[in-house]
This record gives structure tokens, C-alpha cells and sequence, in this order.
């Protein structure tokens, strides 16, 4: 597995996509599709803390999918709620070349930036991924964290 990472400074991104399994906010209380992109709420990483002694916000996601998938590329994106627009910090990309057995994860826990100072700032997770299903590539919709989590780490 590859993770690429990417980081870009945007004053306005905009999310759009065309053929896809399923849009949807993380809920638990959802049923789960066979093929799903699931992402977690914004927090502070004590992974991050242990290993480099900086607070960082992060978020982690998953592909999933219960039939044989290859070529697969999820991409996890971090964004700061903020007016007037929401805007895109940071983006690592997760590439898993070869086969993936059914119901097996691709993951990627590599979403984080370092936190600045302690002003609170509403965080949240958008994840998407890609994957070559049944002789066919098949995209899964950009899936939202379930909230956008205010956390003391300002960038």
C-alpha cells in the first residue's frame, strides 16, 4: 500500500463527482453497504502526540467492499468549518495496487495536520475512493464525518 500526501492551501473547493455507490454522512445508525468509504469525526491524535510530541487533528477512513476489488485508491481529505466558506487543509491519497480480498479494509490513518495554537476550530473528515470491481472501475461518493467536531488546535 502507497500513501501519497497533499497539502494545498484553497480559498474555495468545491466536491463533485459522477458515477458512484452511495453519498452519506458516517452514522452508525445507517445500514452499511456492501462497498462503503466510511470516515471518523475529527480528533486529536495520540498516535500523532507519541510519536512526534505535537497535537495534530486528525481524521482516519476506510474502503471496504465484499467482493474482490484491485487498484484501489482511497483518498482522505481534512476540512476547517469556517465562514463564509468551509475550506480544505490537507489530503493524503492511499493506493492498494493489487488485490483486495472480500470484506478486507484499505485504510488510511495518515489524515492529520500539526495544531498552530489552542483557538477552537470545528473539524471534519471527507473521504472518497476508487476501485476496479467486476472487469469495471467503480467510485465511491465523497462520505462525510458524521459531525464537524470543534477542537481546541488551530492552524
Amino acid at each position: 500500500m502507497q500513501t501519497l500526501i497533499i497539502s494545498t492551501i484553497a480559498s474555495g473547493t468545491f466536491l463533485f463527482a459522477t458515477t458512484f455507490f452511495s453519498i452519506q454522512t458516517a452514522n452508525p445508525a445507517s445500514p452499511k453497504l456492501p462497498c462503503r468509504v466510511e470516515v471518523s469525526n475529527a480528533h486529536i491524535s495520540k498516535d500523532v502526540w507519541i510519536k512526534t510530541g505535537k497535537r495534530a487533528v486528525k481524521v482516519d477512513a476506510f474502503s471496504t467492499c465484499h467482493l474482490p476489488q484491485s487498484k484501489v485508491t482511497l483518498t482522505v481529505e481534512l476540512w476547517k468549518a469556517g465562514l463564509p466558506l468551509d475550506h480544505f487543509v490537507f489530503k493524503t491519497i492511499t493506493r492498494s495496487p493489487g488485490v483486495t480480498s472480500p470484506r478486507a479494509r484499505v485504510e488510511n490513518f495518515d489524515t492529520y495536520v500539526f495544531c498552530k495554537n489552542n483557538k477552537h476550530t470545528s473539524w471534519y473528515g471527507v473521504a472518497y475512493s476508487k476501485a476496479f470491481i467486476g472487469g469495471k472501475w467503480q467510485f465511491a461518493r465523497h462520505v462525510l464525518s458524521e459531525k464537524s467536531v470543534p477542537i481546541k488546535c488551530g492552524t
